[in-house]
Order: structure tokens, then C-alpha cells, then sequence
């Protein structure tokens, strides 16, 4: 499928993108609703663990046009992977969901790019990081925008020390395992039962990026 984007730009989350973000997040049926302060606390460089957030902007093509912001509002299935440790509210809940709606209209967007479709998530603990949510808005599927999150948020990664990252899904998410093994993940383990309504196994996934 051709890319719908004129370009995609990936950049640090700031306090500026959290309503978009959360209007995101809140958006995807199975994710796990951070509260603001939760998303705040990412951004917080003195907070334990340490946290990496990043967001994707993107802007659509157009004819005789240069670009445009790319618009919110379609119905589609979004990735989300699942939300660990201190940014995970029990219950635990599933991940990488089906998206009803696109919560809002009053998008937040930024004046040199696009309007932000998508974020990600990760905790360090050197030398072992944690992705703890990656999401992509409905119009921005199939367009590589996961996976370019996903490679900056390496980079990165790899910046802090890190040389693992781990994961965990639903079992019964098979787009989302999808996306994982082929990201470069590979199961390592189950939680037996360790999420709820409904009741299921946790598959545990690693990716070794750096190191011997």
C-alpha cells in the first residue's frame, strides 16, 4: 500500500501533545486509561524509571497542495501494544485494540508539522527497557507509522544503554503478536491468568538491541 503521508516526523513528546495523546489512548476499547499524571510523569526526567516518549506527526498529500494536516475522526482497527509498571492501573488490561471511535475533535497539532498520530512509550531500567504502549490513529495504519515510532524509539533506547526491550500482550491479540515478531520480537514466556475481563494469558516478548 502507497503511503498517504507526505512525511512523517518523529519527535519527543512534550506537555504540548498530551491532550492529542490522550484523546488517543482513550480512544482504544481494550488499552488501559492512563490518568494525565501518568502521562506527565513520562515526560518527567527525575521520575523512577525513567521513561522515553515520543510522537509521530503526520501530514497527507495532496493535490496542488504542498500538505495538510491529516484528519482525525475514522473508524478503523489501531495498534496499541499493552502499558506496564508504574503507568499500568490495576486490573491489568489488554493491548494493541480495536478502535469504535476517535474520542474528540479538538485535535492538537503543532505549527511545524502535522497533527500527532501517533505515540510510544517505553521505561528504562538499564540495561533493560520496557515498552509500555505503542499507538497508532486509524488513518495512519498501513503506513509504516508504527514501525518508524518504533525505530526512533530504538535509536533512543540504544542511546540510554539499553540492550533489551521486553513486552507483554494479550494471547488472544494475534495482530498485535504480529506486529511484535515482526518488529524482530520472540516469545519468551506466559503469565498464566494475569489479565483480566476477560481473563487471559500474558505472552511475554523480548528484542535484544544492542550489546554482545
Amino acid at each position: 500500500m502507497s503511503s498517504a503521508f507526505a512525511a512523517v516526523r518523529v519527535r519527543r513528546m512534550t506537555q504540548a501533545d498530551l491532550n492529542r495523546v490522550m484523546e488517543i489512548a482513550e480512544s482504544l476499547k481494550e488499552a488501559p486509561q492512563w490518568p494525565r499524571t501518568a502521562f506527565e510523569r513520562a515526560l518527567d526526567p527525575a521520575a523512577q524509571p525513567r521513561r522515553i516518549g515520543l510522537v509521530a506527526e503526520g501530514i497527507v498529500k495532496t493535490q496542488g497542495r504542498s500538505a495538510e494536516v491529516l484528519p482525525s475522526g475514522a473508524k478503523a482497527p489501531v495498534d496499541s501494544a499493552g502499558l506496564m509498571r508504574g503507568l499500568k492501573p490495576p486490573p491489568p488490561s489488554g493491548s494493541f485494540a480495536s478502535v469504535s471511535r476517535m474520542a474528540g475533535e479538538d485535535s492538537c497539532t503543532t505549527g511545524e508539522g502535522g497533527e500527532v498520530v501517533g505515540f510510544a512509550v517505553a521505561s528504562l531500567l538499564p540495561p533493560e527497557g520496557e515498552l509500555e504502549t505503542i499507538a497508532v490513529v486509524p488513518t495512519a495504519q498501513r503506513q509504516g507509522v508504527a514501525r518508524r515510532l518504533f525505530a526512533e524509539l530504538t535509536a533512543e533506547l540504544r542511546a540510554a544503554q539499553i540492550t533489551e526491550v521486553n513486552l507483554e500482550v494479550r494471547a488472544s491479540n494475534h495482530q498485535a503478536l504480529g506486529l511484535y515478531r515482526r518488529l524482530g520480537f520472540a516469545e519468551t514466556g506466559r503469565r498464566v491468568r494475569y489479565y483480566h475481563d476477560p481473563v487471559e494469558d500474558a505472552v511475554l516478548m523480548r528484542l535484544r538491541i544492542g550489546g554482545d
